[in-house]
């Protein structure tokens, strides 16, 4: 703690305007979970704006609970993606520990669903295309998230989803720490074998996205029940219900998708990232050649597809300022024509030189 600041922490929360290491002002609280509190803070070193996770400090007695934080931030600093909110420092100030990471204006993918409007069903996939490639760099660094959750996505200004809070992620090279048969995750959110305690894999985080996919396109999660073990025990034992009832727009092809990558058998969900991916790019065309247009994040992620596949959607859905163009050439060409065609039919048919009728005038 600084010594100029003689403010000190609460147990649970840090005051604002304490100062961590010298540098980091807490301003406001941001979001608050069972082992730490975020907050906005301002880095006077650099003088810009950050978040700063603080650990609780009777969590932090706890050896399990202070080695899986200080985890969080060695598995987010491997990270290097556009979909995953990136750590900037790590520390410890006055035996509690905490991380700062990048500060992203805008609200969770929780608060969106959550919103005045539905989710578009396109905008849907392309939040779900932008957290699936999220999840990828985290399983292609050999890290699993354990607790994919809208709660857990942030949106910034320009609309983007990007991944947070590896609070419980592990490392598929360590061992220990999760010992089998403990169920870490949010229940809404958990996937059958995550439910059972048995081992968890990057296939245990494509189920979770899944269900968040389901939560945008319906706005609700699929299962409910008296307590947390209810609703983990309906994830292992019934199917989700029917998104195409519940949704009618939704495309035969995307609720396919939906379906494989929620499936309880490991050998039929998708085996990796890339294949999820994959499928809700194929699907994300599906739905904006069917709705004619695209708007908002989707219309960023369709930029984002290769060229190939971009081609299979109409020009004027993904480039709608082309076809404005041109149909303003056609009418300026119409225009043209029918400036000739006058031109013509004066030469030809008019009354000069007429001799004129009695009782008549030459009109």
């Amino acid at each position: 703690m600084n010594v100029a600041d003689t403010r000190t922490m609460d147990p649970m929360t840090a005051n604002p305007g304490t100062l961590l290491s010298g540098r980091y002002r807490i301003d406001e609280p941001i979001g608050r979970g069972g082992m730490s509190t975020v907050y906005k803070a301002f880095d006077t070193t650099l003088e810009r704006t950050v978040a700063v996770k603080v650990m609780h400090r009777d969590v932090a007695r706890d050896a399990d609970h202070y080695e899986r934080f200080r985890r969080e931030a060695k598995a987010i600093a491997k990270l290097s993606s556009p979909y995953v909110v990136g750590v900037i420092d790590a520390g410890e100030d006055d035996g509690q520990p905490f991380i700062v990471l990048e500060y992203v204006p805008g609200e969770t993918l929780k608060q969106r669903i959550k919103g005045p409007r539905p989710l578009r069903v396109q905008e849907a996939v392309a939040y779900a295309i932008e957290v699936a490639r999220g999840l990828q760099a985290a399983h292609d660094a050999g890290i699993v998230h354990r607790d994919v959750k809208p709660q857990n996505v942030l949106l910034d200004e320009d609309g983007a989803a990007r991944v947070t809070d590896f609070g419980i992620a592990r490392s598929l090279a360590d061992e220990g720490l999760t010992a089998d048969g403990r169920v870490l995750g949010t229940t809404d959110y958990v996937s059958p074998e995550q439910a059972l305690g048995h081992a968890v894999t990057p296939q245990s985080d494509l189920y979770s996205l899944g269900i968040v996919l389901f939560e945008m396109l319906t706005g609700d999660v699929p299962f409910q029940g008296e307590n947390q073990v209810a609703v983990a025990m309906r994830h292992v034992r019934e199917e989700l219900p029917d998104v195409q009832a519940l949704r009618p727009e939704v495309s035969s092809a995307l609720a396919a998708v939906l379906d494989r990558a929620t499936a309880k058998d490991l050998a039929v969900r998708h085996q990796t990232a890339h294949e999820l991916i994959a499928d809700l790019e194929d699907a994300l065309l599906v739905e904006a050649s069917r709705a004619g247009q695209v708007t908002g994040e989707a219309t960023t992620v369709l930029r984002s597809l290769p060229e190939s596949a971009q081609r299979r959607v109409p020009g004027g859905v993904l480039h709608p300022g082309r076809w404005l163009a041109g149909i303003t050439l056609l009418a300026v060409l119409a225009v043209l024509v029918a400036a000739l065609l006058a031109g013509r039919t004066q030469r030809g048919t008019g009354t000069e030189g007429a001799s004129k009728a009695s009782g008549l005038q030459v009109v």
